[in-house]
């Protein structure tokens, strides 16, 4: 019987392995039309040196879609030259982008609507992957219209489903945000989700223990622009915060509160009105008026600002009724308009910025260096010298002072510099999520302390869906499934990240919807996909497109 038993065993293996060959082979005999072939795949990968993160997710990735029988070539990039032809003018085929986990986006707008609906896919949009599904525009337009938080809380979930079964820009990890800070001179960091130690809110509560009082700061490269009209890059933004006020800020659990507004209200669906908080001034001490409100959403419109016309683009009128009260008349209801609007448009002096408009319109405003920037926000500027230092100072005069005296941000062109920098004491803080290498190195130093943020950025691939082979859903979902999450959370960040399934983050309690498709680290699942879509190999394994194909844009 023994005998009989493993006979069986061995015939059945042989069975399994041959249906599973017969699976991944041509369907007809002979060789294929060349011009059948799948075309390969140019992905974009950032160099080690620059992002090892990201380097390494690329070759892994790169490799699996190898073995389903795509040629692919992974080129090397600078992130400037990536950032352009990539996320501007999207001439890009796949490539890879970290995106930070800022607090406005909690209220996941940007995940689910600017980065995906069809307004955004034009040239410097978000919609970077060129995604043009006229159902899914129809969702999230009702997501960001309704005013009732349970039905945008239906209408995301629904979002994240179609998302998760089309691919368009499929999420791959979370990472578990590790900062170090010098605790030796400075206490009650704010470790804020998705954002750590880069949080405005962090530079609110650092406190000094002694007499050294500025905070020497370091991050990979330098700002690049503190024209918050024009840019859209998120160092710069993170400076700008502190300079300029919104008239609402989001604190760290995603609430917004009252700023430069000491009160808001909603009159109707699409009326809000905020009440200017007295006393206010700039840095060149001119007062912080109505005018000024009116004047900075006005003029954002009127330029069209690539960061900030998306927010603020429902906005119909700006009515002044009295010296501390704003009106803010929508042409629908726009229920981000709070957290996307009032909490990332900084109040703009009007005295400062409408004679350049005036003198040379929307050109002069947008191309403009704007140093030194004048804002009204707890820390002033100093000085910056490009790729060297830049300086921040508290503003004594505002109503929510910082407890320090400012803020020294000093660029590094690489990670290993910013942690040789923290180790030595060359700077206090770091805003550079550290992996696991660097941050076994960091605890032999007595002075720093490591803490940590779960992100509800993640990182990214953007398939263009304007280009084949990823205009077809099978191919994508067959690539994404491809993608070992698993084995990039153990092997790349050794266990300090989280696979990503939705847009939306598992920390982002509210909003994330746990029952979507969790598509990755399957290769069987991937093949599957291909195989019933009808692709097939050849004697050389390469993967060749179904006998009279069209193009499945879409999950069904």
């Amino acid at each position: 019987m023994k005998t009989s038993w493993k006979k069986c065993l061995g015939v059945l293996l042989v069975c399994m392995f041959l249906f599973s060959m017969s699976a991944c082979s041509p369907k007809e005999a002979g060789p294929l039309p060349a011009e059948e072939k799948v075309p390969e795949i140019d992905f974009w990968i950032t160099s080690q040196t620059y992002d090892p993160v990201r380097y390494e997710i690329g070759l892994l990735a790169a490799e699996k879609w190898r073995e389903l029988g795509f040629d692919v070539e992974t080129t090397t990039m600078e992130w400037s030259t990536m950032s352009s032809q990539g996320m501007k003018s999207h001439e890009h085929e796949v490539f890879m982008i970290q995106w930070g986990g800022k607090a406005e986006r909690i209220d996941p707008m940007e995940w689910l609507y600017t980065m995906h609906h069809s307004a955004e896919a034009g040239e410097g949009g978000y919609n970077i992957a060129g995604y043009l599904n006229p159902a899914y525009d129809e969702l999230v337009e009702k997501f960001v219209t309704n005013m009732d938080m349970d039905k945008r809380k239906d209408f995301a979930a629904t979002a994240q489903e179609i998302l998760a079964k089309d691919v368009p820009q499929p999420p791959i990890v979370h990472r578990i945000l590790t900062h170090a800070y010098n605790s030796r001179d400075f206490s009650n960091p704010t470790f804020a989700m998705g954002e750590g130690l880069n949080s405005f809110w962090n530079w609110m509560s650092f406190t000094p223990n002694g007499d050294r009082k500025t905070v020497k700061y370091g991050y990979i490269n330098d700002i690049k622009l503190l024209n918050p009209l024009m840019t859209k890059d998120g160092a710069d933004i993170y400076i700008l915060k502190m300079i300029y006020d919104p008239l609402v800020r989001i604190d760290p659990d995603g609430i917004p509160q009252p700023w430069a507004a000491e009160s808001y209200s909603e009159i109707d669906s699409t009326t809000i009105e905020i009440k200017l908080r007295k006393g206010m001034v700039f840095h060149d001490d001119k007062p912080v008026t109505v005018e000024d409100v009116k004047y900075t959403f006005d003029l954002a419109k009127e330029v069209k600002s690539p960061y900030y016309l998306s927010k603020i683009d429902k906005v119909k009128e700006v009515q002044i009724i009295d010296d501390q009260t704003v009106r803010f008349v929508l042409s629908e209801p726009y229920a981000p308009f709070i957290t996307n609007g009032l909490g990332t448009m900084g109040i703009l002096p009007k005295h400062i910025w409408e004679p350049r408009f005036k003198e040379g319109g929307a050109d002069a405003v947008l191309n403009w260096d704007n140093v030194p920037p004048v804002g009204s926000g707890p820390f002033k500027f100093e000085y910056w010298r490009p790729n060297e230092e830049l300086k921040l100072s508290s503003f004594t005069k505002h109503f929510s002072p910082p407890k320090i005296d400012g803020m020294i941000r000093i660029p590094y062109a690489k990670a290993y510099g910013v942690v040789q920098g923290l180790k030595a004491g060359e700077i206090d803080a770091a805003g550079w999520s550290l992996l696991p290498l660097e941050q076994q190195e960091l605890k032999e130093a007595s002075h720093l302390t490591l803490g940590t943020a779960h992100d509800q950025g993640y990182y990214m691939l953007h398939y263009n869906m304007r280009k084949a082979p990823f205009d077809d859903v099978n191919i994508r979902r067959a690539l994404t499934y491809a993608i070992p999450k698993q084995q990039i959370v153990e092997l790349v960040f050794e266990g300090m990240a989280i696979p990503a399934y939705s847009t939306v983050a598992e920390v982002n309690k509210f909003w994330h919807n746990p029952n979507i498709e969790k598509v990755g680290d399957d290769m069987e699942k991937a093949k599957e996909i291909l195989v019933e879509a009808g692709f097939r190999w050849d004697d050389n394994g390469a993967i060749y497109f179904p006998e009279d194909y069209q193009v499945k844009k879409f999950s069904d």
